[in-house]
């Protein structure tokens, strides 16, 4: 199975525009994730892409889902 993109280059009847568009945009990231971390064995290709992702938001989106993540642990420090 190929790329998402060489994928795309065949009609794809099951995908909108918009969801043609965000799997090539997906696709893309993930491609510049993979070039980041060559040469580093210390990162994630995963962990590069979701940081990648997730400037794409607003500092008030990205504050807002920091903040609604946190777990609260009752027996921790």
């Amino acid at each position: 199975m190929g790329s998402i993109a060489e994928e795309a280059a065949a009609p794809n009847e099951d995908l909108t525009p918009d969801q043609l568009a965000s799997a090539l945009h997906s696709e893309e990231l993930r491609r510049k994730a993979l070039a980041i971390v060559r040469g580093r064995p210390d990162l994630d290709p995963g962990d590069v892409y979701h940081a990648l992702r997730t400037l794409e938001l607003s500092p008030k989106e990205r504050l807002h889902r920091g903040l609604t993540r946190v777990r609260v642990r009752p027996h921790g420090r």
